[in-house]
């Protein structure tokens, strides 16, 4: 008969105290979420949560506890709650983690402790720390509640709820009334009477047993309806458990059936359990329950008689085990946490708690040890480490520049970028404040700034960093707010922009030029073509010539060139505004401002694009201008999609047999009225929002320009 002492139909009860009621509840949510069975109830107050923890009604499993809360903190709620309820699992989980409290919190009786983290995966561990710490409560609890009841009867044991609610029996007392353990676990003892018997039992034996003790006879009814008479026995233990025990019938041979209720309760815990025997050469294993042979993969023979070190390999350390050595050559109980190996070879990382049981007469008697597997926290551990070492590298050897300060300004740590690149050493930095090193801080606003940055989200602006030499040099710098600790540090990353300064001052000086060319090219050059072009329609009116209408193409192409010139000038300068664009809408817009006569338009695409709507326009219009212009009055131009973009090709006669790239240049034209800022305008355009163009033939002929957006 397979059966535990928390079974699964058990609700553990969790109270927990956290003045945060999002962050309370978000824990609730996700230990509920980790096991069925979890039952979490949230306080935000200490003082209600003790009240509460008082409440005879509300019987709790554990209490998990933040550290820093108004009132009473952590470890003052814990020495509160020790007062009444000594072995209560207590876990002190908070972001408020120092070895000095983590001490504390373990000297002051504290189950667990466990430092609040990042991410998910903290509320798995928490879980599992809760698991473990209520299943050695219960099994403590149930095992000493075994030896009470082996002093008051003999065989078939309950222990029932203040409620009256069953809430362990041993396998005498299921088999004699005829129930499977589990069906028995959580039934309440009315079930196990007759109707008529209940009063009795509530005025007669439940007084009795509160007053001491209660012994007589009672009739059960088992489970298939029969009666069953036994010498039963009721009494009250200090934590208001009723032990109920009864002597099952005697047989035709005049015995009974004695079992060993200390052992079952041992065998049934859902730790290891190991009890050796100092007494004996090399302190051998004379019991061991069936958790610990789950646990380690060994079988009860292959355990007995050895000593417990049979479980270490190469990677165990020697520290734990002296420790352990020492508190048995002193006989006092101790903890460690030692990497052994199951009996496949496999690791395990095991919370190893063993304590001298001594007899009647204060002498050494046995010694028990409780086993724990931690692995998962372990492994949990180990990783939160290993980020830690990568992010302290990170740190440390980044090529940008990090500082780290409080909210007054006081520089808390640098990396050693930031010493190079100002000639500081890192103590001297270490002695200033943030407007030390920036001449463009100033403290009043800067407080102002960084009290109003919002936690995790950052920020980013410009500013300078002053050497040690009295030279400086322009910063971006990128800025977020963290809670370390329950402290505010902000962690700042400079990079040096000089060379990007150095760039938009060439880039402004350029665009002062681009400006005085168009000024030139709109009036100075405009205005001589427009006289030009007045007098020759004078001289068409006084005179007849073949050589007007050339000159009159020549100084149309001029004027066509100057539009070009200042379409490219201007590519250059705008400002572009980004937006959804869609393609098949700007592509019919073109289409109606081109004189096209025969040509034909096929949008073969969906798209939306996020662009600049007036240069995607000017970029659009080129290309199909071009296609009209070299594919002849007739062409058919094709516009569709491509894995990363869109393309625009025709059926004309191509491109020329030259490098593709080439037609992109300025002043490249195979057109005798052609300027050549056609296409260089359109890899402009194109080039400023980041995507790529190129010139291709079709296969069957024709021109094809694929935009590539990503």
């Amino acid at each position: 008969m397979d059966s535990t002492l928390l079974p699964d139909s058990k609700t553990i009860e969790i109270l927990h105290i956290d003045d945060d009621s999002s962050f309370a509840d978000l824990v609730a949510t996700f230990l509920e979420r980790e096991r069925d069975s979890f039952s979490v109830h949230t306080e935000t107050d200490p003082e209600a949560a003790l009240e509460r923890l008082e409440m005879r009604e509300s019987a709790f499993d554990c209490v998990i506890s933040d550290y820093e809360m108004p009132g009473l903190d952590g470890l003052e709620l814990l020495a509160r709650v020790r007062e009444t309820h000594p072995d209560l699992p207590f876990i002190l989980f908070t972001g408020k983690g120092s070895e000095e409290i983590a001490s504390e919190a373990i000297t002051a009786g504290v189950t667990d402790y466990l430092q609040k983290a990042g991410g998910t995966e903290q509320y798995r561990v928490l879980a599992n720390r809760v698991q473990n710490a209520i299943e050695r409560y219960w099994a403590e609890r149930y095992l000493n509640r075994g030896l009470e009841a082996i002093e008051t009867a003999q065989d078939g044991i309950g222990i029932l709820s203040n409620e009256g609610y069953i809430e362990y029996a041993n396998a005498a007392y299921a088999d004699l009334l005829g129930y499977e353990r589990e069906e028995l676990v959580g039934l309440h003892w009315e079930a196990l009477y007759h109707e008529d018997d209940i009063d009795r039992v509530y005025d007669v034996l439940i007084p009795d047993a509160r007053d001491g003790r209660w012994h007589g006879t009672t009739s059960f009814v088992r489970k298939d309806g029969t009666e069953l008479e036994v010498e039963h026995t009721l009494s009250y233990t200090d934590d208001d458990s009723l032990i109920c025990t009864f002597t099952p019938p005697t047989r035709a041979d005049g015995t009974t059936t004695n079992l060993s209720a200390k052992e079952q309760a041992m065998d049934e815990a859902p730790i290891g359990i190991l009890l050796t025997d100092p007494h004996q050469t090399d302190n051998p294993i004379i019991y061991a329950n069936d958790e610990f042979t789950e646990l380690t993969g060994y079988e009860k023979p292959e355990v007995i008689g050895r000593n417990c070190r049979f479980l270490q390999g190469r990677a165990t350390e020697d520290d734990p085990i002296a420790k352990l050595r020492t508190a048995i050559d002193d006989r006092e109980p101790a903890t460690v946490e030692l990497r052994n190996y199951r009996k496949d070879g496999t690791e395990f990382w095991n919370r190893v708690r063993i304590a001298p049981l001594f007899d009647d007469d204060g002498d050494l008697d046995l010694f028990v040890g409780f086993q724990d597997d931690i692995t998962d926290q372990k492994l949990y551990e180990e990783r939160l480490q290993s980020q830690a070492s990568r992010l302290e590298a990170i740190f440390e050897h980044s090529p940008d520049m990090i500082a780290v300060h409080d909210i007054d300004g006081g520089i808390r740590g640098v990396n050693q970028r930031l010493c190079e690149e100002l000639g500081y050493t890192r103590e001297e930095l270490l002695d200033r404040d943030v407007w030390d090193l920036d001449p463009t801080a100033d403290p009043d606003r800067s407080r102002a700034f960084w009290e109003s940055l919002p936690p995790n989200t950052p920020q980013r602006f410009e500013g300078k960093l002053e050497r040690k030499d009295g030279s400086t040099f322009p910063i971006e710098i990128h800025i977020i707010r963290l809670d370390l600790d329950g402290d505010d540090r902000f962690f700042a990353i400079d990079r040096d922009i000089s060379e990007q300064v150095g760039r938009e001052r060439e880039l402004v000086q350029q665009n002062e030029r681009l400006d005085r060319f168009a000024s030139v090219v709109s009036h100075d050059l405009r205005n001589p073509l427009q006289v030009a072009g007045g007098h020759l329609e004078l001289l068409r009116e006084d005179c007849h010539s073949d050589h007007i209408d050339e000159i009159s193409d020549a100084l149309g192409q001029m004027e066509t060139l100057i539009e070009d010139l200042l379409l490219f000038a201007q590519a250059g300068e705008e400002t572009m505004d980004i937006e959804p664009v869609r393609l098949p809408a700007i592509l019919r817009s073109c289409w109606e401002t081109i004189s096209t006569e025969n040509a034909t338009l096929r949008v073969e695409t969906e798209r939306t694009l996020r662009a600049d709507h007036d240069q995607l326009y000017q970029l659009l219009s080129n290309l199909v201008q071009n296609a009209i212009e070299h594919g002849g009055p007739d062409v058919t131009i094709t516009v569709g999609d491509t894995e990363t973009g869109f393309f625009i090709a025709d059926d004309g006669p191509g491109l020329p047999e030259t490098d593709g790239a080439e037609i992109f240049n300025a002043g490249y034209t195979t057109a005798a009225d052609g300027t050549g800022f056609g296409l260089n305008i359109v890899k402009e355009v194109a080039e400023r929002h980041g995507w790529d163009i190129t010139a291709t033939n079709e296969q069957r002929g024709g021109a094809r320009f694929e935009i590539e957006l990503e």
